[in-house]
Order: structure tokens, then sequence, then C-alpha cells
């Protein structure tokens, strides 16, 4: 005789399978990465080209809380400048670093986006409501996939490379344009301290719009390191 099981309880091993799958493509990419968790702080500086010309982004960021001081400097337009104590607080700054006064959350979310390579060190602090979906193919990478959203709600979807279990990158909406999508790409990685990083990104905007990014610097625990106090 043939005993079913409830249905509630296929569907709870379900779920607790795919947690566990979605841990072990965590764990995997952390141990691909390595040992980070001595990293107090972060800086990072590249050169990017976009739509409208080339600019340089810098990050100088706090690896134990959401401080980040974020500045892009543009060859056809004025440069912009912004610290960021938390995903609620943060401030458009002027070239002497005087506050120009508050930003909204959505361009926080924005600004704090652009941490790429701490989104890639520590992608579960990141994101909420993780979730395993189907595997897929992103930027030409078979990866698994991951369903998740960020602290606004709004969804994201980050990818692990099948082979290598590297983080390839990730996907989000465009908070500023309904039904677009953000696509961020890892790509050219390379072994620093015994930790790798990538040296090159690319986004792809919407239907059209390219960006991308060449590092010149991803260094960490740096000793000059200082956060700007608040206005």
């Amino acid at each position: 005789m043939i005993k079913w099981l409830p249905l509630i309880a296929i569907f709870g091993l379900m779920a607790c399978d795919d947690s566990s799958r979605l841990e072990r493509i965590i764990n995997k990419h952390h141990k691909a990465v390595g040992k980070t968790a001595k990293i107090e702080n972060l800086r990072t500086k590249a050169d990017c080209v976009g739509p409208a010309g080339n600019y340089i982004t810098s990050t100088n960021s706090s690896f134990t809380d959401d401080y980040v001081l974020f500045e892009q400097d543009y060859d056809y337009k004025s440069s912009f400048k912004a610290a960021i104590y938390s995903f609620d607080e943060g401030y458009g700054l002027d070239t002497n670093s005087v506050s120009q006064g508050p930003l909204s959350p959505t361009i926080i979310a924005v600004l704090k986006a652009h941490e790429f390579h701490e989104v890639m060190m520590q992608p579960e602090k990141r994101y909420d409501e993780m979730r395993l979906l189907e595997d897929t193919v992103f930027f030409d990478q078979k990866c698994r996939q991951i369903r998740a959203s960020d602290h606004l709600g709004l969804p994201v979807r980050l990818y692990f490379d099948k082979k290598n279990h590297l983080m390839a990158g990730f996907s989000q909406v465009n908070p500023y344009k309904k039904g677009e999508v953000i696509s961020i790409h890892f790509s050219e990685w390379e072994k620093k301290d015994r930790i790798k990083v990538f040296k090159k990104l690319e986004i792809r905007q919407g239907k059209k719009d390219r960006y991308l990014f060449d590092y010149q610097e991803v260094s960490w625990n740096n000793p000059d390191f200082e956060k700007l106090n608040k206005p």
C-alpha cells in the first residue's frame, strides 16, 4: 500500500531543500572569493565610459556599516560628491565637502548600489528574502539564480557562475523608470592578498545604455580611512 505524504509536509521538505541549496551557493561563493572577515574599509576607483562620455567613480566605504563617501568626476559636467551614513541618511557635498542638503532614500539606494565590490563580497547582508530560482544564462555565463529584494522592497536577481562559483553580477529594477532593468556584470577576476576581486564591470541599462568600469584601485584596510562628520 502506497502511503502519501501530506502536501504540507512535501512543500516543507521542498522549501528546506531550496534553503540548503541557496546556502551552499552563497558559501561556495565566499570560499571562492576568500576570507573577507577582517576587512574594515574598502576603497575603489574606476575609469568609466558611459553614453555621454568619460568619468571616474570613487568609493571610500566602511565594510562594517553603511557609510560610504561617493564621488564621480565627469569630463562633460560638474562633479558629484555625497556622504552616506545609512540607507536613510545621506548628504550631497560640494568640492569642499560642505553639505548641500539631504538626499532622498531612492538616491541613497542608487549610490549604495555602486559599492559593487562590497555587494559582491557580502550579498547576503545587502539583500533580503532570498529565494532560489531556476538556472539561467547571464552575460553568456551559465549561472545559479537567486531572487531577492533590496531595502526599498524592489526585486533583485543575483547570479553565481556554476563552474567557478563566483558571483557573476546582479540585476535590479531601475527605481526611476518603471519596467526598466539594470544589469551589472563582473569580469576579469584577479587575486589580491588572497582575495579574488573583479577588475572590470559592465552595466546594461534598459535596451540601449551601456556603461563600462575599469578599476584602477581596489584596496582595503587603508590606514588613512576616516568618516566625514555628519553636517
